[in-house]
């Protein structure tokens, strides 16, 4: 599978031609049959189909997402060759229990709902306060405010919405290889018109090389301009991570050409080196052209348990001086409920000092 994009917390595999996932072809299962109790042999009229047009972007994607379809493969492959040892190039997966003093905190929320003082019912659609003032403080040390913190389900539910904002008439901009999700959603809300895929690239959008021969950081004087531009650090699948120079660059880029960044910062807390920001926001003027998404599942192992956040700063406007906070908080509102109750207790137990230590 060449990489061209997955989920957070993943590696993808780099070729097709890999040993350490097949490439098995795959196998025609028929689908099972009902009959309800009683009923008669079930029939066998063709089916009919609605009038109701496929959404042509849908049809634009080239078979499935990418981390179910390595895991089908892997699988597919262990079955037909079971005393092989494969290393896994699909989704990245935590392995390790939740943390007791974090498991408190969920076991405590939890609790909470059968009592009639704490019980809550839909919380606020941005997240609870404390949770967006402990991430605000703790983890970006006062560069953001708590209310330019959007605490959500995870942020690769975030990309989507982001893009459900942006729209249709954007260019995005994306590194090659990079994790799957910038891509599909691009071509899910139509921004790579209607020419074919070519060469594994989608027209309309812009793919930024970072190779061994650039240091895994895109040339950004040979970069076309683009709308939105998506970019990973720790990068997702190459692990390489933006120095503090390089993503000055990244952000003087996106200021002399009107851009917005959106930032994922999903693996920030593997990040040790001094020269390496954990945040977007540690660049001068980056509050002015990026959005930042970041995610617990690599804080506090909750791939399963769901909670994430993303940064839109009051600073960041659109041509027409709207704040782009406005439209993200008109979409939190539209489409989402809040996350969990429960789960953003475990997160603010995930970010008290024993937490962070």
């Amino acid at each position: 599978l060449k990489n061209t994009r997955g989920g957070h917390g993943h590696v993808l595999a780099p070729m097709a031609s890999s040993v350490l996932v097949a490439t098995a072809m795959l196998a025609s299962v028929p689908g099972p049959r009902f009959a309800l109790r009683g009923s008669a042999t079930p029939s066998t009229s063709p089916v009919m189909s609605s009038k109701v047009a496929r959404n042509a972007n849908m049809a634009k994607l080239q078979a499935g997402y990418l981390f179910p379809e390595i895991g089908r493969r892997r699988n597919k492959f262990l079955e037909e060759n079971p005393e092989a040892k494969i290393i896994s190039l699909g989704i990245g997966d935590t392995t390790q229990p939740v943390p007791t003093h974090i498991l408190e905190g969920l076991k405590g929320g939890a609790l909470k709902l059968g009592t009639k003082d704490g019980y809550s019912g839909y919380g606020a659609e941005q997240g609870v306060g404390d949770l967006r003032a402990k991430i605000a403080d703790k983890l970006y040390e006062g560069r953001v405010k708590p209310e330019e913190v959007f605490v959500s389900d995870g942020s690769k539910c975030d990309i989507g919405r982001l893009q459900m904002m942006f729209g249709d008439k954007v260019v995005s901009a994306v590194q090659d290889p990079s994790y799957p999700v910038y891509v599909d959603t691009s071509v899910m809300m139509g921004q790579t018109g209607s020419d074919a895929i070519k060469d594994g690239q989608y027209p309309g959008i812009v793919y930024m090389p970072c190779n061994p021969a650039n240091g895994f950081f895109p040339d950004l004087s040979k970069t076309p301009r683009a709308d939105v531009i998506y970019f990973c650090s720790p990068n997702n699948p190459t692990g390489a991570a933006a120095t503090k120079a390089q993503l000055t660059e990244l952000v003087k880029f996106a200021k002399d050409n009107g851009s917005i960044i959106v930032y994922d910062a999903a693996y920030a807390p593997f990040i040790r080196s001094k020269d390496v920001p954990k945040s977007i926001y540690e660049i001068e003027g980056a509050r002015e052209v990026a959005i930042e998404v970041n995610s617990f599942s690599k804080y506090a192992g909750f791939t399963g348990v769901r909670l994430g956040w993303t940064i839109v700063p009051n600073d960041l406007k659109y041509a027409d001086g709207t704040p782009v906070r406005n439209d993200f908080n008109r979409v939190m509102c539209t489409v989402f409920n809040g996350a969990s109750n429960i789960v953003q207790s475990g997160g603010v137990a995930g970010l008290a000092d024993e937490g962070l230590a």
